[in-house]
């Protein structure tokens, strides 16, 4: 399995679903960049952002840590931030990456980068039998909620 990239987005996500935990589901490593860091903790606390605390903890509790890529190179079409999550995912090989954005999702597979949304995670957490299907029912629930995907994109998952 390698490991697990994540990006601010997919954490944000995590986060409004009281979901994070199940970062820890994941048999590899968890890691991000600093500045994800930085996005969903840093400013997320002070702009009082409710999430922010739950992902301080995350990094605290080390369900997900933090490495520089050493290619800092931004990428075309993208922000910087997005570039520097797809150099990790890349400088990892085999890393799979976690998003919620389609953009950087096209350009992880561009570069040759498993990457998969939110709600796909979930939805293999359950295949794998590691999450109930209630739990992963009631997850795409805080998820319309939040707001973080369509009921059709869900409904479509479901249906596979």
């Amino acid at each position: 399995m390698g490991t697990l990239v994540v990006d601010s987005s997919a954490l944000i996500t995590l986060a409004g679903a009281d979901a994070l935990p199940l970062l820890t589901l994941w048999p590899g490593k968890v890691l991000t960049i600093p500045e994800v860091y930085y996005e969903t903790v840093e400013i997320g606390l002070m702009k009082g952002y409710p999430d922010a605390a739950a992902i301080e903890r995350c990094f605290s509790d080390r369900a997900v840590s933090t490495r520089e890529p050493a290619c800092r190179e931004r990428l075309t079409g993208i922000g910087l931030v997005d570039s520097l999550v797809i150099r990790l995912a890349e400088e990892l090989g085999a890393a799979n990456l976690l998003v919620n954005d389609h953009a950087l999702l096209r350009r992880a597979e561009e570069h040759g980068i498993e990457a998969r949304f939110t709600a796909e995670f979930v939805c293999e957490l359950r295949d794998e039998r590691r999450i109930s299907s209630d739990r992963m029912v009631r997850l795409f629930q805080a998820f319309l909620e939040r707001r973080r995907y369509s009921e059709e994109f869900l409904n479509a998952l479901l249906m596979r």
